[in-house]
């Protein structure tokens, strides 16, 4: 049975609705503040209930941000996509085809999500224990598709590891650089269609390079 109560607005919510509540808190602060603006009284307000629920719902604010990056990374959110596909019998061709896919979906999702990027500002700025167990997470569904592929490279100069590490972290950089500078890199504006479309075209020709026999 749903337990019902009253928030701080007087409306009665059930949990599940208040849990929601607070984690798009999260989000809605940190796309106008910041991670820096992060509290438990702002959250609180933000949801427009009490701050108790905060810790009777999730333990506490590093809890309740956990909650909402672990239901808004682009890896962690892809974890049962590469599974299926790696439990298969997958040949080059679509382990190739699924790595491009993985990577240009990574590439939008972050140029799009305002609120990641600054989680991921956070992450590489500041120690920070939950960011760091979701950054393993991320390492988790990165290593199911990396072991997967990897014995298609046996006997090869080249490192899918390195090659998928460079593109991923070269993303993340490229695209946080833009935002924030609004200049090129490289002279590509990143922030132009243009632009956006021959990074994409670029991820397809290293990946198609990478794969090549």
């Amino acid at each position: 049975m749903t337990l019902n109560y009253k928030n701080v607005s007087g409306h009665v919510k059930n949990k599940n609705e208040t849990m929601q509540r607070l984690v798009d808190a999260v989000g809605s602060i940190i796309k106008k503040k910041g991670y820096k603006g992060l509290g438990l009284n702002v959250v609180a307000k933000e949801a427009e209930v009490s701050k108790v629920l905060i810790y009777r719902y999730f333990g506490g604010l590093d809890q309740l941000v956990e909650a909402y990056v672990l239901k808004n990374d682009y890896w962690i959110a892809k974890a049962g996509e590469v599974k299926i596909e790696t439990e298969g019998k997958t040949d080059r061709e679509s382990l190739k085809e699924l790595v491009v896919n993985l990577l240009k979906g990574h590439y939008e999702y972050f140029n799009t999500h305002e609120e990641m990027r600054s989680i991921i500002l956070w992450e590489v700025t500041e120690k920070n224990n939950i960011l760091n167990s979701v950054c393993q997470l991320r390492e988790e569904v990165g290593s199911l598709l990396i072991e997967k592929a990897e014995p298609l490279f046996a006997g090869s100069k080249k490192s899918i590891k390195a090659i998928t590490a460079i593109l991923v972290s070269g993303i993340y950089y490229m695209i946080l650089h833009a935002k924030k500078n609004e200049s090129t890199i490289c002279g590509i504006d990143v922030n132009s269609k243009d632009g956006e479309q021959e990074i994409m075209e670029s991820i397809e020709q290293i990946v198609d390079w990478a794969f090549a026999v």
